[in-house]
């Protein structure tokens, strides 16, 4: 019994110790595998690295680098340790949360697609995102830029074992572009210009003709996005969000307009009316009141009849004169005083009518933000609530809409964006018909645009951050508003011949030479000259009688101080003698 106890301890302690030597050989060989010597980095991957890095991050169009890394990663460490920058370049850790500027560009090592999530705020918010990642982190890296729906993305993936890498640039998830396409000489390399108007309400020729002078500059086409989540480059938006790029303003104003219904025509009384106000027609039958009185009283013609039939007379004479022969001289005086009134007071009021009775006339228009808040109702839109436009009358459902009529009856207005462009190429096109709308041709019978207006506010292109055709974008417009170029597509589609065909149709648009301004400048020489002759003019005019005085004065004085001095002496002669 005791042999078999003895037999089941030592068999116990055996097993213990072999335990014990197996986690011992475990520790021994991880520490092996830790203090095993990383791989050198191959200097040609480095240099490829280095060199893709310098060329999408150019110094011209990113003011900042920021190098992101793992601390606690041992496989991105050799790349960092030998790089060799010619710019300043910031070293971050994975976690970094500070603030950044937009014309930033990211360079993150990335070791697992869990650091995707951390890096998600830099991903989408800095101007370039360079992901530096093993082969086998590329695909979960792409289906995640592909989920966030992230249309430029530059990758440099690695072999972990030898560092051996190369570059991939894809757009809108497809491998478009090569390394040496990218830079600061960058052109569209035959693809598309993409804009993306994210305003229904605007229609102006001035996007579509800036786009394609873009595009053919630059090797490539224009077009405008259909949907709005498609890539673009840039984009127009009545409201903007924050984290888009970086903006451009344009040569307009952007506010939010009111189409409002039309008010009811007048009537004839009241266009009678209308032409003098209430203080004007009060002061009127206040006169013709005091002058029946007093003729009534003094008159000795008009005793005979009581105020009111004095007034209607008064009136008649007005509108026809005198209908009858005055007696007395106080008559005659007081008659005459009231019609030498009565030929301003008829001739400015006939003149005002017939203009006034030779259009249409309305009641007050909705033109004030009171008017238009008490009168108009508006559909139920919680976007606008959130916004802030919250008005009185507020309806739901579809039962207001209808014929223009029957909207025009019950009073429904609709908010919509506008700008200077739209509204002046309505107002050249559709100067003779009106709002020219083929659906309801009574459109403009019954609405009109009102003059009341909600949060004016400077026009922009918003520029995507992954755009590289950024700063060029930025410098067309520029040109564009500083040459006032935005005019030109207005002008050229409001301009029509008598046969129907463009008058400007070849009219190009060519930059301007230092040789085209020489008139300029001579013109601004002679200017000088001039200005400068009529001021030594001015100066002579000023001076010259000045100083002619004083020296006819001194003259004088000197002429008159000879004589007397001749004077003396003769009188001294003459005293001597």
């Amino acid at each position: 019994m005791f042999q078999n106890r003895s037999f089941l301890l030592f068999d116990f302690n055996m097993m213990l110790r072999n335990i014990v030597l197996f986690l011992v050989a475990i520790s021994l060989s991880s520490c092996l595998c830790k203090l095993s010597p990383v791989p050198a980095v191959n200097e040609t991957s480095l240099k490829t690295l280095q060199y893709g890095i310098d060329r999408i991050c150019n110094a011209t169009s990113l003011s900042e680098v920021y190098l992101l890394n793992d601390e606690d990663d041992f496989r991105a460490s050799p790349f960092i340790s030998k790089f060799a920058f010619q710019r300043a370049v910031t070293l971050r850790n994975k976690h970094f949360m500070g603030t950044i500027r937009s014309e930033t560009c990211f360079v993150a090592f990335m070791t697992s697609s869990t650091l995707s999530e951390v890096l998600r705020d830099h991903i989408e918010k800095s101007a370039t995102f360079i992901a530096v990642l093993p082969n086998d982190v590329l695909k979960s890296m792409q289906k995640y830029a592909a989920r966030r729906h992230l249309c430029m993305m530059y990758y440099y993936h690695y072999d972990p074992a030898t560092f051996a890498g190369t570059w991939t640039i894809l757009h809108d998830g497809k491998v478009k572009h090569e390394l040496a396409e990218v830079g600061d000489d960058w052109d569209l390399r035959g693809e598309r210009l993409v804009f993306l108007n994210a305003d229904s309400d605007r229609e102006t020729t001035f996007d579509t003709d800036l786009g394609r002078t873009i595009a053919e500059r630059h090797n490539g086409s224009f077009r405008e996005a259909d949907d709005i989540m498609e890539c673009c480059e840039y984009m127009y938006s009545p409201n903007y969000g924050g984290g888009l790029g970086i903006y451009t303003t344009l040569p307009e104003m952007v506010q939010l307009c009111f189409i409002v219904p039309r008010s009811v025509p007048r009537s004839i009384f009241s266009i009678l009316l209308e032409p003098f106000d209430s203080y004007s027609w009060g002061a009127f039958g206040l006169t013709v009141v005091i002058f029946s009185v007093l003729l009534s009283l003094f008159g000795e013609s008009y005793r005979q009849y009581n105020v009111v039939l004095i007034c209607l007379e008064l009136v008649m004479n007005a509108l026809n004169g005198p209908t009858h022969q005055f007696e007395g001289r106080f008559e005659v005086r007081m008659i005459g005083l009231f019609m030498l009134m009565n030929v301003v007071l008829i001739s400015c009021y006939q003149s005002i009518v017939i203009s006034l009775m030779s259009i249409v006339r309305y009641d007050d228009e909705l033109d004030t933000m009171e008017q238009v808040n008490d009168t108009c109702y508006f559909e139920h839109n919680l976007f606008r609530e959130f916004l802030g436009q919250r008005f009185k009358n507020i309806f739901r459902g579809f039962a207001l809409y209808g014929t223009y009529e029957h909207m025009w009856t019950h009073k429904v207005c609709q908010i919509i964006s506008c700008n200077d462009l739209v509204m002046g190429n309505m107002r050249i096109q559709t100067l003779a018909a009106g709002f020219n709308d083929q659906d309801d041709p009574d459109f403009d019978r019954y609405y009109r645009y009102s003059k009341a207006h909600l949060r004016a506010m400077v026009g922009m292109y918003g520029v995507y951050n992954f755009s590289p055709m950024r700063n060029i974008i930025k410098r067309y417009v520029a040109a564009y508003t500083e040459g006032h170029l935005h005019h030109l597509p207005l002008l050229k589609s409001g301009t029509l011949v008598a046969d129907g065909l463009d008058a400007q149709a070849n009219i190009r648009l060519v930059a301007m030479t230092a040789q085209d301004l020489s008139l300029v400048w001579i013109m601004l020489l002679v200017g000088c000259a001039v200005s400068g002759a009529v001021f030594l003019m001015e100066l002579v005019i000023i001076y010259v009688p000045i100083l002619w005085r004083i020296i006819r004065t001194k003259s004088v004085r000197k002429v008159r101080y000879i004589g007397r001095s001749v004077k003396k002496r003769i009188c001294r002669k003459n005293r001597a003698q």
